[in-house]
Protein backbone atom coordinates (compact mmCIF):
# COMPACT_ATOMS: atom_id res chain seq x y z
CA UNK A 1 0.00 0.00 0.00
CA UNK A 2 2.63 2.59 0.62
CA UNK A 3 4.83 1.45 -2.80
CA UNK A 4 1.24 2.65 -4.15
CA UNK A 5 0.67 5.63 -2.37
CA UNK A 6 4.78 6.20 -3.25
CA UNK A 7 4.07 5.70 -6.92
CA UNK A 8 1.10 8.06 -6.93
CA UNK A 9 3.03 10.72 -4.98
CA UNK A 10 5.87 10.49 -7.83
CA UNK A 11 3.43 10.46 -10.85
CA UNK A 12 2.07 13.74 -8.90
CA UNK A 13 5.09 15.45 -8.60
CA UNK A 14 6.19 14.72 -11.99
CA UNK A 15 2.78 15.51 -13.40
CA UNK A 16 2.89 18.90 -11.03
CA UNK A 17 6.63 19.58 -12.74
CA UNK A 18 5.94 19.02 -15.66
CA UNK A 19 2.80 21.07 -15.66
CA UNK A 20 5.03 23.71 -14.39
CA UNK A 21 7.77 23.55 -17.26
CA UNK A 22 4.94 23.74 -19.49
CA UNK A 23 3.16 26.95 -18.08
CA UNK A 24 6.84 28.15 -17.64
CA UNK A 25 7.17 27.58 -21.50
CA UNK A 26 4.03 28.99 -22.25
CA UNK A 27 4.83 31.82 -20.03
CA UNK A 28 8.39 32.51 -21.70
CA UNK A 29 6.63 32.29 -24.89
CA UNK A 30 4.23 34.89 -24.32
CA UNK A 31 6.71 37.07 -23.07
CA UNK A 32 8.73 36.56 -26.11
CA UNK A 33 6.08 37.00 -28.57
CA UNK A 34 4.62 39.84 -27.12
CA UNK A 35 6.86 41.92 -24.83
CA UNK A 36 10.17 40.92 -26.63
CA UNK A 37 8.68 41.21 -30.36
CA UNK A 38 9.88 43.95 -31.11
CA UNK A 39 13.39 43.70 -29.81
CA UNK A 40 13.82 40.55 -31.39
CA UNK A 41 12.37 41.51 -34.42
CA UNK A 42 15.17 44.35 -34.80
CA UNK A 43 18.10 41.76 -33.78
CA UNK A 44 16.63 39.67 -36.37
CA UNK A 45 16.46 42.22 -39.05
CA UNK A 46 19.63 43.34 -38.20
CA UNK A 47 21.01 40.32 -39.53
CA UNK A 48 18.98 39.46 -42.11
CA UNK A 49 18.06 43.27 -43.81
CA UNK A 50 20.86 45.36 -45.29
CA UNK A 51 20.17 49.46 -46.21
CA UNK A 52 21.88 50.61 -48.83
CA UNK A 53 22.21 54.56 -49.79
CA UNK A 54 22.82 54.53 -53.57
CA UNK A 55 24.34 57.33 -55.25
CA UNK A 56 22.63 58.04 -58.65
CA UNK A 57 24.45 58.25 -61.55
CA UNK A 58 25.59 62.10 -62.30
CA UNK A 59 23.88 63.68 -64.98
CA UNK A 60 25.96 64.09 -68.31
CA UNK A 61 27.23 67.80 -69.58
CA UNK A 62 26.36 68.25 -73.07
CA UNK A 63 26.86 70.56 -76.00
CA UNK A 64 24.37 73.14 -77.59
CA UNK A 65 23.80 70.12 -80.18
CA UNK A 66 23.68 67.42 -77.49
CA UNK A 67 26.94 65.82 -77.73
CA UNK A 68 28.19 64.58 -74.55
CA UNK A 69 31.19 66.50 -72.97
CA UNK A 70 31.00 64.48 -69.55
CA UNK A 71 28.91 61.76 -69.13
CA UNK A 72 29.67 59.16 -65.85
CA UNK A 73 29.97 55.07 -66.12
CA UNK A 74 30.35 52.09 -63.86
CA UNK A 75 32.25 50.56 -62.77
CA UNK A 76 33.49 47.86 -60.10
CA UNK A 77 36.01 46.78 -57.69
CA UNK A 78 36.56 43.03 -56.66
CA UNK A 79 37.78 42.04 -53.54
CA UNK A 80 37.93 38.58 -51.73
CA UNK A 81 37.50 37.71 -48.06
CA UNK A 82 39.95 35.36 -47.03
CA UNK A 83 38.15 33.86 -44.17
CA UNK A 84 35.59 32.00 -46.07
CA UNK A 85 37.81 30.74 -49.48
CA UNK A 86 38.82 27.14 -48.93
CA UNK A 87 41.05 27.36 -51.39
CA UNK A 88 43.18 30.51 -52.32
CA UNK A 89 45.13 28.51 -54.80
CA UNK A 90 41.64 27.70 -56.84
CA UNK A 91 40.81 31.15 -56.98
CA UNK A 92 43.78 32.83 -58.10
CA UNK A 93 43.81 30.03 -60.96
CA UNK A 94 40.59 30.87 -61.87
CA UNK A 95 41.33 34.82 -62.02
CA UNK A 96 44.31 34.41 -63.92
CA UNK A 97 42.67 34.32 -67.56
CA UNK A 98 41.35 38.08 -66.33
CA UNK A 99 44.78 39.38 -65.26
CA UNK A 100 43.88 39.47 -61.94
CA UNK A 101 46.70 38.23 -59.56
CA UNK A 102 46.29 38.35 -55.86
CA UNK A 103 49.57 39.45 -54.36
CA UNK A 104 50.55 37.38 -51.01
CA UNK A 105 52.08 40.80 -49.99
CA UNK A 106 48.69 42.42 -50.53
CA UNK A 107 46.96 40.18 -48.17
CA UNK A 108 49.52 40.74 -45.77
CA UNK A 109 49.62 44.17 -45.93
CA UNK A 110 45.23 43.72 -44.91
CA UNK A 111 45.99 41.08 -42.41
CA UNK A 112 43.17 39.20 -40.73
CA UNK A 113 39.87 40.90 -42.74
CA UNK A 114 37.51 39.97 -44.67
CA UNK A 115 37.68 42.76 -47.07
CA UNK A 116 40.61 42.77 -49.39
CA UNK A 117 40.38 44.86 -52.56
CA UNK A 118 42.00 43.33 -55.23
CA UNK A 119 41.72 45.07 -58.45
CA UNK A 120 39.67 48.33 -59.26
CA UNK A 121 37.57 49.69 -62.25
CA UNK A 122 36.79 46.64 -64.09
CA UNK A 123 33.70 47.25 -66.36
CA UNK A 124 30.52 45.71 -66.77
CA UNK A 125 31.61 42.78 -69.40
CA UNK A 126 34.66 42.15 -67.19
CA UNK A 127 32.62 41.67 -64.30
CA UNK A 128 29.70 39.60 -66.11
CA UNK A 129 32.65 37.03 -67.00
CA UNK A 130 34.14 36.63 -63.67
CA UNK A 131 30.38 36.39 -62.29
CA UNK A 132 29.66 33.68 -64.34
CA UNK A 133 32.97 31.38 -62.98
CA UNK A 134 30.63 31.56 -59.19
CA UNK A 135 34.01 31.73 -57.44
CA UNK A 136 33.35 31.58 -53.64
CA UNK A 137 34.76 34.20 -51.50
CA UNK A 138 34.94 37.02 -54.27
CA UNK A 139 32.67 40.00 -54.42
CA UNK A 140 32.47 43.22 -56.22
CA UNK A 141 31.27 46.48 -54.83
CA UNK A 142 30.16 49.42 -57.88
CA UNK A 143 30.97 52.93 -58.55
CA UNK A 144 30.69 55.85 -61.05
CA UNK A 145 33.47 57.28 -62.40
CA UNK A 146 33.57 60.71 -64.73
CA UNK A 147 34.53 60.25 -68.02
CA UNK A 148 35.37 62.93 -70.40
CA UNK A 149 35.08 61.91 -74.32
CA UNK A 150 36.44 65.15 -75.77
CA UNK A 151 39.97 64.84 -73.55
CA UNK A 152 41.32 68.50 -72.66
CA UNK A 153 38.40 70.29 -75.14
CA UNK A 154 36.94 72.48 -72.90
CA UNK A 155 38.67 71.59 -69.31
CA UNK A 156 37.91 74.73 -67.68
CA UNK A 157 34.37 74.97 -68.94
CA UNK A 158 33.77 71.34 -67.69
CA UNK A 159 35.61 71.72 -64.61
CA UNK A 160 36.73 68.09 -62.75
CA UNK A 161 34.87 66.14 -60.11
CA UNK A 162 36.31 65.05 -56.68
CA UNK A 163 36.76 61.23 -55.01
CA UNK A 164 33.46 61.44 -54.11
CA UNK A 165 31.90 62.47 -57.26
CA UNK A 166 31.15 65.71 -56.31
CA UNK A 167 32.27 68.78 -58.52
CA UNK A 168 35.40 70.82 -58.04
CA UNK A 169 35.69 72.95 -60.86
CA UNK A 170 33.70 74.95 -63.70
CA UNK A 171 30.23 73.52 -64.83
CA UNK A 172 30.64 70.52 -62.76
CA UNK A 173 30.96 72.65 -59.32
CA UNK A 174 29.01 75.13 -60.26
CA UNK A 175 25.70 72.65 -61.48
CA UNK A 176 26.66 69.93 -58.87
CA UNK A 177 23.38 69.84 -56.63
CA UNK A 178 21.50 69.39 -60.14
CA UNK A 179 23.94 66.85 -61.53
CA UNK A 180 24.34 64.81 -58.78
CA UNK A 181 20.53 63.98 -58.24
CA UNK A 182 19.06 62.76 -54.75
CA UNK A 183 20.88 60.13 -52.97
CA UNK A 184 18.23 56.61 -52.73
CA UNK A 185 17.52 54.15 -49.78
CA UNK A 186 17.50 51.09 -50.81
CA UNK A 187 16.58 47.46 -48.71
CA UNK A 188 17.86 44.15 -49.36
CA UNK A 189 16.94 40.57 -46.96
CA UNK A 190 19.28 37.86 -47.18
CA UNK A 191 19.01 34.14 -45.67
CA UNK A 192 21.09 32.66 -43.20
CA UNK A 193 23.11 31.58 -45.73
CA UNK A 194 23.96 34.94 -46.76
CA UNK A 195 21.72 34.56 -50.11
CA UNK A 196 19.31 37.52 -50.92
CA UNK A 197 16.04 36.55 -50.98
CA UNK A 198 14.40 39.73 -51.78
CA UNK A 199 16.12 42.61 -53.83
CA UNK A 200 15.98 46.71 -54.02
CA UNK A 201 12.65 47.68 -55.40
CA UNK A 202 14.01 50.72 -56.55
CA UNK A 203 15.16 51.08 -60.06
CA UNK A 204 18.65 52.55 -59.81
CA UNK A 205 18.31 52.63 -63.76
CA UNK A 206 15.82 55.64 -63.99
CA UNK A 207 17.46 57.38 -60.84
CA UNK A 208 19.86 59.52 -62.26
CA UNK A 209 20.77 63.46 -62.00
CA UNK A 210 19.99 66.11 -64.19
CA UNK A 211 21.62 66.75 -67.64
CA UNK A 212 23.24 70.12 -68.47
CA UNK A 213 23.30 71.48 -71.84
CA UNK A 214 25.54 74.27 -72.62
CA UNK A 215 25.56 77.30 -75.57
CA UNK A 216 29.15 76.03 -76.19
CA UNK A 217 29.12 74.24 -79.51
CA UNK A 218 31.63 71.34 -79.51
CA UNK A 219 32.81 72.52 -83.32
CA UNK A 220 33.51 76.03 -82.85
CA UNK A 221 35.39 74.87 -78.90
CA UNK A 222 37.58 73.00 -81.43
CA UNK A 223 38.44 75.27 -84.03
CA UNK A 224 38.98 78.15 -81.47
CA UNK A 225 41.13 75.80 -79.48
CA UNK A 226 43.27 74.46 -82.68
CA UNK A 227 44.03 78.32 -83.96
CA UNK A 228 44.69 79.35 -80.15
CA UNK A 229 46.96 76.44 -79.30
CA UNK A 230 49.24 77.37 -82.34
CA UNK A 231 49.89 80.84 -81.73
CA UNK A 232 50.45 80.12 -78.08
CA UNK A 233 53.03 77.43 -78.95
CA UNK A 234 54.63 79.12 -81.92
CA UNK A 235 54.90 82.54 -79.85
CA UNK A 236 56.22 80.61 -76.45
CA UNK A 237 53.18 82.46 -74.93
CA UNK A 238 52.53 82.48 -71.10
CA UNK A 239 48.62 82.50 -71.35
CA UNK A 240 46.50 82.75 -74.15
CA UNK A 241 42.34 83.32 -74.66
CA UNK A 242 39.67 82.90 -76.81
CA UNK A 243 36.27 83.50 -76.48
CA UNK A 244 33.59 83.25 -79.40
CA UNK A 245 30.01 85.02 -78.05
CA UNK A 246 26.35 85.61 -80.40
CA UNK A 247 26.21 89.30 -79.76
CA UNK A 248 23.04 89.16 -80.26
CA UNK A 249 21.60 86.82 -77.03
CA UNK A 250 24.57 86.82 -75.00
CA UNK A 251 25.63 83.08 -75.86
CA UNK A 252 28.99 81.76 -75.46
CA UNK A 253 29.46 79.57 -78.15
CA UNK A 254 33.68 78.78 -77.00
CA UNK A 255 35.88 79.85 -74.47
CA UNK A 256 39.33 78.81 -74.16
CA UNK A 257 42.31 79.50 -71.84
CA UNK A 258 45.63 78.34 -72.10
CA UNK A 259 47.48 76.56 -70.67
CA UNK A 260 44.75 73.97 -69.87
CA UNK A 261 44.75 70.43 -68.40
CA UNK A 262 42.81 66.99 -69.24
CA UNK A 263 39.74 66.76 -66.84
CA UNK A 264 40.23 63.48 -66.92
CA UNK A 265 44.02 63.20 -65.59
CA UNK A 266 44.97 63.45 -61.83
CA UNK A 267 45.49 67.14 -61.73
CA UNK A 268 49.31 68.19 -60.26
CA UNK A 269 49.38 72.05 -60.97
CA UNK A 270 46.22 73.38 -59.58
CA UNK A 271 47.07 76.86 -61.05
CA UNK A 272 46.53 74.98 -64.21
CA UNK A 273 42.77 75.16 -63.11
CA UNK A 274 42.22 78.86 -63.12
CA UNK A 275 40.04 79.84 -66.25
CA UNK A 276 41.87 83.09 -67.41
CA UNK A 277 39.00 83.87 -69.85
CA UNK A 278 37.07 85.08 -66.26
CA UNK A 279 39.25 85.10 -63.31
CA UNK A 280 42.16 87.10 -64.58
CA UNK A 281 42.37 90.70 -64.77
CA UNK A 282 44.48 92.64 -67.36
CA UNK A 283 44.75 96.23 -68.89
CA UNK A 284 43.00 96.07 -72.32
CA UNK A 285 44.59 98.43 -73.98
CA UNK A 286 43.59 100.33 -76.94
CA UNK A 287 40.81 97.56 -77.42
CA UNK A 288 39.22 99.53 -74.52
CA UNK A 289 39.14 102.89 -76.99
CA UNK A 290 35.35 101.83 -78.17
CA UNK A 291 34.04 102.52 -74.69
CA UNK A 292 35.81 105.88 -75.32
CA UNK A 293 34.20 106.36 -78.49
CA UNK A 294 30.82 105.08 -78.12
CA UNK A 295 30.78 107.33 -74.64
CA UNK A 296 31.48 110.21 -76.59
CA UNK A 297 29.01 109.46 -79.69
CA UNK A 298 26.29 108.45 -77.37
CA UNK A 299 26.49 111.76 -75.31
CA UNK A 300 26.99 114.04 -78.08
CA UNK A 301 30.15 114.97 -77.27
CA UNK A 302 31.44 114.43 -80.75
CA UNK A 303 30.55 113.59 -83.82
CA UNK A 304 31.70 111.53 -86.67
CA UNK A 305 32.32 114.19 -88.70
CA UNK A 306 35.08 115.88 -86.02
CA UNK A 307 38.23 116.79 -86.51
CA UNK A 308 40.98 115.84 -83.99
CA UNK A 309 44.35 117.85 -83.60
CA UNK A 310 46.76 114.98 -82.73
CA UNK A 311 49.92 117.31 -81.60
CA UNK A 312 52.05 115.83 -83.74
CA UNK A 313 52.65 112.78 -81.68
CA UNK A 314 53.51 114.05 -78.44
CA UNK A 315 50.77 115.14 -75.81
CA UNK A 316 51.81 116.74 -72.62
CA UNK A 317 50.10 116.20 -69.39
CA UNK A 318 50.97 118.23 -66.53
CA UNK A 319 54.57 116.04 -66.02
CA UNK A 320 53.44 113.08 -68.41
CA UNK A 321 53.32 112.87 -71.99
CA UNK A 322 51.15 110.43 -73.81
CA UNK A 323 52.68 109.72 -77.15
CA UNK A 324 51.28 107.68 -80.31
CA UNK A 325 53.09 105.07 -82.14
CA UNK A 326 51.63 106.05 -85.14
CA UNK A 327 52.63 109.87 -85.40
CA UNK A 328 50.00 111.62 -87.29
CA UNK A 329 50.78 115.49 -88.34
CA UNK A 330 47.85 118.09 -87.93
CA UNK A 331 44.46 117.13 -87.76
CA UNK A 332 43.08 113.68 -88.26
CA UNK A 333 39.38 112.77 -88.42
CA UNK A 334 38.05 110.57 -85.76
CA UNK A 335 38.00 107.30 -88.18
CA UNK A 336 41.96 108.10 -88.69
CA UNK A 337 42.43 108.26 -85.35
CA UNK A 338 40.61 104.92 -84.55
CA UNK A 339 42.38 103.36 -87.76
CA UNK A 340 45.89 104.12 -86.56
CA UNK A 341 45.04 103.89 -82.77
CA UNK A 342 45.90 107.25 -81.84
CA UNK A 343 46.04 107.61 -78.09
CA UNK A 344 45.88 111.31 -77.90
CA UNK A 345 43.04 111.37 -79.94
CA UNK A 346 41.10 109.37 -77.46
CA UNK A 347 42.64 111.48 -74.35
CA UNK A 348 41.14 114.76 -76.19
CA UNK A 349 37.82 112.99 -76.32
CA UNK A 350 37.58 111.48 -73.01
CA UNK A 351 38.37 114.75 -71.59
CA UNK A 352 34.91 116.25 -73.55
CA UNK A 353 33.31 113.33 -71.78
CA UNK A 354 34.61 114.23 -68.14
CA UNK A 355 35.93 112.11 -65.62
CA UNK A 356 32.11 111.63 -64.09
CA UNK A 357 30.60 111.15 -67.13
CA UNK A 358 33.48 108.69 -68.80
CA UNK A 359 33.27 106.75 -65.24
CA UNK A 360 29.26 106.40 -65.33
CA UNK A 361 29.71 104.69 -68.70
CA UNK A 362 32.67 102.35 -67.95
CA UNK A 363 30.26 101.12 -65.42
CA UNK A 364 26.96 101.12 -67.96
CA UNK A 365 29.73 98.72 -70.31
CA UNK A 366 29.89 96.45 -67.33
CA UNK A 367 32.99 96.85 -66.46
CA UNK A 368 34.36 96.42 -62.32
CA UNK A 369 31.26 94.03 -62.13
CA UNK A 370 30.48 90.68 -62.26
CA UNK A 371 28.59 89.88 -65.50
CA UNK A 372 26.75 86.75 -63.70
CA UNK A 373 27.95 83.89 -66.33
CA UNK A 374 27.37 80.67 -64.27
CA UNK A 375 30.62 79.38 -63.42
CA UNK A 376 32.53 80.19 -61.01
CA UNK A 377 35.61 82.18 -60.10
CA UNK A 378 34.52 85.02 -62.02
CA UNK A 379 37.22 88.53 -61.02
CA UNK A 380 35.14 91.87 -60.89
CA UNK A 381 38.25 93.74 -62.45
CA UNK A 382 40.13 97.07 -61.25
CA UNK A 383 38.76 100.83 -61.27
CA UNK A 384 39.15 103.42 -59.16
CA UNK A 385 36.42 105.41 -58.16
CA UNK A 386 35.96 108.75 -59.58
CA UNK A 387 36.43 110.23 -56.63
CA UNK A 388 40.24 108.92 -56.67
CA UNK A 389 40.96 109.75 -60.24
CA UNK A 390 44.08 112.00 -60.66
CA UNK A 391 45.42 114.36 -63.69
CA UNK A 392 46.81 111.60 -65.66
CA UNK A 393 43.46 108.22 -64.35
CA UNK A 394 41.04 109.89 -67.19
CA UNK A 395 43.70 110.04 -70.39
CA UNK A 396 45.46 106.91 -69.55
CA UNK A 397 42.04 105.10 -69.20
CA UNK A 398 40.73 106.60 -72.39
CA UNK A 399 43.27 104.31 -74.04
CA UNK A 400 43.24 101.24 -71.94
CA UNK A 401 45.76 101.79 -69.34
CA UNK A 402 45.46 102.13 -65.35
CA UNK A 403 42.03 99.80 -65.47
CA UNK A 404 41.96 96.14 -64.90
CA UNK A 405 39.67 93.76 -67.24
CA UNK A 406 38.73 90.05 -67.73
CA UNK A 407 38.37 89.02 -71.28
CA UNK A 408 34.41 87.95 -70.68
CA UNK A 409 34.01 91.84 -69.56
CA UNK A 410 36.11 92.75 -73.00
CA UNK A 411 34.15 90.65 -75.49
CA UNK A 412 30.93 91.32 -73.96
CA UNK A 413 31.30 95.39 -74.24
CA UNK A 414 31.90 95.14 -78.01
CA UNK A 415 28.82 92.64 -78.15
CA UNK A 416 26.66 95.49 -76.57
CA UNK A 417 27.95 97.77 -79.27
CA UNK A 418 27.69 94.71 -81.90
CA UNK A 419 23.85 94.30 -81.29
CA UNK A 420 22.70 97.98 -81.15
CA UNK A 421 23.63 98.82 -77.68
CA UNK A 422 22.41 96.35 -75.40
CA UNK A 423 24.60 94.84 -72.90
CA UNK A 424 23.55 91.50 -72.56
CA UNK A 425 24.09 88.57 -69.59
CA UNK A 426 26.75 86.01 -71.09
CA UNK A 427 24.88 83.10 -71.05
CA UNK A 428 26.94 79.37 -71.35
CA UNK A 429 23.91 76.84 -69.66
CA UNK A 430 21.16 76.70 -72.41
CA UNK A 431 19.07 74.44 -70.27
CA UNK A 432 19.11 71.86 -67.19
CA UNK A 433 16.60 68.92 -67.85
CA UNK A 434 16.18 65.97 -66.00
CA UNK A 435 14.83 62.24 -67.44
CA UNK A 436 11.14 63.85 -67.52
CA UNK A 437 11.00 65.82 -70.57
CA UNK A 438 8.75 68.21 -68.99
CA UNK A 439 11.41 68.78 -65.63
CA UNK A 440 13.30 71.36 -67.91
CA UNK A 441 14.86 74.69 -67.21
CA UNK A 442 15.72 76.90 -70.12
CA UNK A 443 18.52 80.03 -69.88
CA UNK A 444 16.57 82.61 -71.51
CA UNK A 445 18.59 85.74 -73.39
CA UNK A 446 19.06 88.65 -70.66
CA UNK A 447 19.32 92.14 -71.48
CA UNK A 448 21.14 93.88 -69.01
CA UNK A 449 20.78 97.38 -70.04
CA UNK A 450 20.86 99.82 -72.74
CA UNK A 451 24.45 101.19 -72.57
CA UNK A 452 24.83 102.93 -75.74
CA UNK A 453 21.77 104.35 -78.20
CA UNK A 454 21.47 102.60 -81.42
CA UNK A 455 22.95 104.81 -83.54
CA UNK A 456 26.31 105.71 -81.64
CA UNK A 457 26.59 101.91 -81.78
CA UNK A 458 25.59 101.65 -85.87
CA UNK A 459 28.66 104.91 -85.62
CA UNK A 460 31.25 102.87 -83.78
CA UNK A 461 30.27 99.68 -85.65
CA UNK A 462 31.93 101.42 -88.97
CA UNK A 463 34.78 102.54 -87.53
CA UNK A 464 35.23 99.47 -86.37
CA UNK A 465 34.73 98.33 -89.91
CA UNK A 466 37.51 101.10 -91.01
CA UNK A 467 39.85 99.86 -88.67
CA UNK A 468 40.41 96.96 -90.44
CA UNK A 469 39.54 97.81 -93.99
CA UNK A 470 42.35 100.61 -93.76
CA UNK A 471 44.43 101.10 -90.03
CA UNK A 472 45.92 98.44 -87.67
CA UNK A 473 43.72 95.48 -87.91
CA UNK A 474 44.21 95.02 -91.55
CA UNK A 475 45.38 91.01 -91.03
CA UNK A 476 42.38 90.38 -89.47
CA UNK A 477 40.11 90.99 -92.30
CA UNK A 478 37.55 87.28 -92.90
CA UNK A 479 37.47 86.52 -96.56
CA UNK A 480 34.03 87.21 -98.16
CA UNK A 481 32.85 88.96 -94.64
CA UNK A 482 32.94 92.46 -93.71
CA UNK A 483 34.95 92.59 -90.28
CA UNK A 484 34.99 95.51 -87.86
CA UNK A 485 37.49 95.29 -84.66
CA UNK A 486 40.53 96.59 -82.60
CA UNK A 487 43.88 95.83 -81.99
CA UNK A 488 45.46 96.40 -78.47
CA UNK A 489 49.12 96.21 -77.66
CA UNK A 490 49.47 96.55 -73.92
CA UNK A 491 52.47 97.32 -71.73
CA UNK A 492 52.35 94.82 -68.47
CA UNK A 493 53.51 96.36 -65.16
CA UNK A 494 56.53 95.15 -64.32
CA UNK A 495 55.90 93.45 -60.48
CA UNK A 496 59.45 94.56 -59.76
CA UNK A 497 59.31 98.41 -60.30
CA UNK A 498 55.74 98.68 -60.32
CA UNK A 499 56.15 100.72 -63.86
CA UNK A 500 55.46 99.31 -67.17
CA UNK A 501 57.73 97.41 -68.91
CA UNK A 502 59.72 97.34 -71.90
CA UNK A 503 59.74 93.20 -72.55
CA UNK A 504 56.64 92.10 -71.75
CA UNK A 505 52.92 92.91 -73.73
CA UNK A 506 49.83 91.59 -73.96
CA UNK A 507 48.41 91.39 -77.14
CA UNK A 508 44.73 91.46 -77.85
CA UNK A 509 41.98 91.95 -80.60
CA UNK A 510 38.42 92.02 -80.59
CA UNK A 511 36.57 92.05 -83.53
CA UNK A 512 32.94 91.30 -85.01
CA UNK A 513 31.71 89.93 -88.31
CA UNK A 514 29.76 90.64 -90.61
CA UNK A 515 30.84 94.41 -88.99
CA UNK A 516 27.35 95.97 -89.98
CA UNK A 517 25.16 92.98 -88.74
CA UNK A 518 27.07 91.31 -86.60
CA UNK A 519 26.76 87.16 -86.17
CA UNK A 520 30.05 86.11 -84.26
CA UNK A 521 31.82 88.71 -81.44
CA UNK A 522 35.74 86.96 -80.72
CA UNK A 523 38.47 87.97 -78.73
CA UNK A 524 42.09 86.89 -78.68
CA UNK A 525 44.38 87.38 -75.88
CA UNK A 526 47.67 86.64 -76.04
CA UNK A 527 50.05 87.04 -72.64
CA UNK A 528 53.23 87.59 -72.80
CA UNK A 529 54.35 86.20 -76.90
CA UNK A 530 57.87 85.97 -77.20
CA UNK A 531 59.34 88.22 -79.95
CA UNK A 532 56.92 89.74 -82.48
CA UNK A 533 54.44 91.08 -79.68
CA UNK A 534 52.20 93.49 -81.69
CA UNK A 535 48.55 92.56 -81.81
CA UNK A 536 48.34 93.21 -85.57
CA UNK A 537 50.50 90.43 -86.35
CA UNK A 538 50.17 88.07 -83.29
CA UNK A 539 46.36 88.32 -81.98
CA UNK A 540 44.59 89.47 -85.13
CA UNK A 541 45.67 86.96 -87.60
CA UNK A 542 44.24 83.98 -85.17
CA UNK A 543 41.26 86.16 -85.04
CA UNK A 544 40.77 85.92 -88.82
CA UNK A 545 41.19 82.00 -89.11
CA UNK A 546 38.29 81.59 -86.32
CA UNK A 547 35.79 84.00 -87.18
CA UNK A 548 36.47 82.40 -91.19
CA UNK A 549 36.10 78.59 -90.10
CA UNK A 550 33.05 79.67 -87.36
CA UNK A 551 31.49 81.60 -90.03
CA UNK A 552 32.00 78.68 -92.69
CA UNK A 553 30.62 76.18 -90.30
CA UNK A 554 27.14 78.03 -88.96
CA UNK A 555 26.42 79.01 -93.06
CA UNK A 556 26.67 82.87 -91.81
CA UNK A 557 25.97 84.18 -95.47
CA UNK A 558 29.10 86.42 -96.86
CA UNK A 559 28.63 90.00 -97.35
CA UNK A 560 31.47 91.32 -99.05
CA UNK A 561 30.09 92.60 -102.68
CA UNK A 562 32.83 90.50 -104.25
CA UNK A 563 32.16 87.43 -102.33
CA UNK A 564 28.55 87.60 -102.99
CA UNK A 565 28.88 88.30 -106.15
CA UNK A 566 31.33 85.18 -106.71
CA UNK A 567 28.71 82.80 -104.63
CA UNK A 568 26.35 83.57 -107.32
CA UNK A 569 28.15 82.58 -109.97
CA UNK A 570 28.92 79.40 -108.20
CA UNK A 571 25.47 78.61 -107.82
CA UNK A 572 24.49 79.25 -111.05
CA UNK A 573 27.12 76.71 -112.47
CA UNK A 574 26.17 74.04 -110.13
CA UNK A 575 22.72 74.69 -112.00
CA UNK A 576 23.80 74.38 -115.37
CA UNK A 577 26.01 71.53 -114.63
Amino acid sequence: MKNNNKTVSRRKAAAVAVLFIFFALFAKLIYVQVFMYGKINKAVERMIKRENVEIPKRGDILDAKGRVLATSVRRYNLFIDPKIIADLDEVKKKLAPYGIKIKQKTLQEFGDTSYVPIEFNLDEDMVRKIKSEKIFGVGFESKYIRQYPEGRLLAHILGITGADGSGLEGIEKICNSYLSGEKVKTTQYKDGRGRVIQDKLVDMSKIRGFDITLTIDKNIQFIAEQELRKVFSDYNAKKAVCIVQNPKNGEILAMVSLPDFDSGDKIKNLSALRNSAISDIFEPGSTFKIVTVAAALDNNKIKTSDNFYLENGRMKIGNHTVRDDHKITGYASLSKSMEQSSNIGMVKIAQKLGSVGFYDYIRKFGFYSLSGVDLPGEAKGLLLDEKNWNVMTLPTVSFGQGIGVTALQLINSFSAVANGGILMKPIIIKNIENTQPENISFFEPKEIRRVVSEKAADEVKSLLKNVVDKGTGRSAKVQGYSTGGKTGTAQKIDPATRTYSTKHYIASFCGIVPAMNPELAILVVIDEPKGDYYASSVAAPVFARIAERTAQYLNIPKDEPEAVKNDKIKKNDGKKR
